[in-house]
């Protein structure tokens, strides 16, 4: 039988848990209680106790009472919390976790969750699932599912019941329909945004014809994060293709896309063949009548996007960055370079063709190979079903000599 991990205060929420434990066990799974509370008394016994809690973060509840504000209280339960449902995990003994509460219970409850591997259900009924400014930090890169309370978590009633009902369903739900065994082929994660989607999609059935199976991500900020997080968490256990570089380039040019800091050092990291494109690079991403671009040349994406070109000195620092980050990599790495443009905007007659600031990118990752990785230039663009072709060649080379 399946079992649920379910976090909260049950000094606070404890007669709201009973009723989730209550719906979960009538569903068919059983409930381990996490108690996570401070001051109160619990309304209802826990299977592991605040005082447990505190201890697997190296503290004690007495300690944690005499901290100066509530958060820093917390962020030591949250610490132990961690470490417990890790450990539970990799025990086999919890399949699913559930969280309920406000702020400081959603804190606790995704912390948790984003410290469990994509694919183990996580639902967190929370006041704060509509609250937009804070879900992607809670969210993170994982699969935790915002489960709106609509009404506060105080108290049982009509309302609420359905509510809670309904979250306990799902989290049963989705233990019970979980994968047993994955597919039996090597998964490769491929990058893209529109402007190069063209290329991904010819990709994917090729990669599916030489036995394997991909998982895209497109690069708005969010997208390269989730690619590299299904890649540390060995999700992603055949190699990356990257069609879109762009996130690196909103990074050195301040565009609304831009990456995180540990961006192209998954792979490397996890010692997976990868092959780099600099798709969709030909511009940065910003709000239409950016003042910082002024001059430059434009493509109107749509009436809340611009896309703004990409000077040669810009994509130069973005060679030179990338080559410095896969110089760590001792898996086979190259970087392939459709030489006759690369975006649909960068084509000759298109709005954002600009050979010569192209080029910045050649010269500056060409400067920086070791021979940790090759470079290879394709006379060709980049949406061309000959470039694709090389791409494809070049990454099954490089998965057969891994």
């Amino acid at each position: 039988m399946k079992h649920i991990l379910i976090l909260a205060a049950l000094d606070t929420k404890g007669n709201e848990v009973r009723f989730l434990k209550e719906r979960i066990e009538e569903y068919g799974a059983k409930t381990i209680l996490m108690d996570a509370g401070i001051l109160g008394t619990p309304l209802i016994p826990p299977d592991i106790s605040r005082e447990q809690v505190a201890e697997a973060a190296g503290s004690s509840i007495e300690k944690v009472r005499m901290d100066t504000s509530e958060g820093e209280a917390m962020e030591v339960l949250i610490k132990g919390a961690i470490v417990l449902a890790k450990e539970l995990y990799a025990a086999g003994k919890i399949h699913g976790v559930l969280g309920i509460g406000g702020s400081m219970g959603t804190n606790l409850g995704t912390a948790v969750m984003r410290s469990l591997p994509i694919g183990v259900p996580k639902v967190m009924v929370t006041t704060m699932a509509a609250v937009g400014i804070v879900v992607p930090f809670y969210v993170g890169t994982k699969d935790i599912n915002m489960f709106h309370s609509v009404a506060d978590v105080a108290g049982l009633n009509r309302l609420t019941r359905t509510i809670f009902a309904n979250a306990a369903g799902a989290v049963v739900g989705m233990v019970n329909a979980g994968l047993d065994k994955p597919e039996n082929k090597k998964l490769i994660a491929l990058s893209t945004l529109g402007t190069t989607e063209g290329a991904a999609q010819m990709t994917r059935t090729a990669l599916e014809k030489a036995g394997y199976e991909s998982v895209t991500f497109h690069t708005t900020g969010v997208g390269g994060r989730s690619l590299e997080q299904t890649v540390t968490d060995a999700i992603v256990d055949g190699g990356v293709i990257e069609y879109s570089l762009h996130e690196w380039v909103d990074r050195i040019a301040g565009g609304l896309y831009a990456a995180h800091e540990e961006r192209f050092e998954g792979a490397g990291l996890m010692n997976l063949p990868a092959v780099y494109v600099p798709g969709s690079t030909d511009f940065i991403v910003e709000g239409p009548g950016c003042d910082r671009f002024h001059g430059r040349k434009t493509h109107m994406h749509n009436r809340a996007i611009t896309l703004y070109r990409t000077n040669r000195a810009e994509m130069k620092q973005l060679g030179q960055e990338l080559g410095e980050k896969l110089n760590k990599s001792t898996a086979p790495t190259t970087v392939v370079i459709p030489m006759r443009g690369f975006s649909v905007q960068d084509i000759e007659g298109g709005d954002l063709y600009d050979p010569e600031a192209n080029m910045g990118f050649l010269e500056g990752v060409e400067s920086k190979t070791s021979g940790n990785f090759r470079v290879k230039a394709v006379d060709a663009h980049v949406l061309e079903e000959k470039f694709v072709q090389a791409v494809v060649r070049t990454f099954v080379e490089n998965a057969r000599f891994h």
